[in-house]
């Protein structure tokens, strides 16, 4: 695997507790290091909605960064993240349910399982799935 290897990138968000499952496709770049695995990606849905977002896995642990917000994933204890909102800030306290890499060179999945509530109340329960396929099997 190169430094950056261009990779197709398929991204399912279901929101468990709303708005349903929405699916998006795109590409993006993956490069390991010391660190862990970074995976730069950006997909659109049939509707042309776009997400774009750069996730570093560590050891047991996930940040996810879309500009605009970063959210820390960690399993072993909950985490908070502000994000702009109208009116102001919102402070989300993240709690982690899971996080799952199965990867084998540029190819696989990674899960992503977690709740984000703000000021006591629940507001998403979300699983976000990634599946990578090598560049030949386009």
């Amino acid at each position: 695997m190169n430094a950056t290897d261009p990779v197709p990138v398929g991204v399912t968000v279901t929101s468990v507790t709303g708005d349903g499952t929405m699916i998006f496709s795109g590409s993006g770049t993956l490069h390991r290091d010391s660190r862990g695995i970074h995976l730069r990606y950006m997909a659109r849905d049939g509707e042309g909605n776009a997400v774009t977002s750069a996730l570093h896995l560590g050891v047991g642990r996930a940040m996810v960064d879309n500009g605009t917000y970063r959210l820390l994933l960690d399993p072993s204890h909950p985490t908070s993240a502000r994000i702009l909102a109208e009116g102001g800030t919102l402070e989300l306290n993240v709690v982690t349910r899971r996080i799952q890499v199965d990867l084998m060179g540029n190819e696989g999945a990674i899960s992503l399982h977690y709740t984000l509530s703000a000021m006591g109340r629940e507001l998403q329960e979300m699983q976000v799935t990634l599946a990578l396929c090598p560049m030949e099997q386009v």
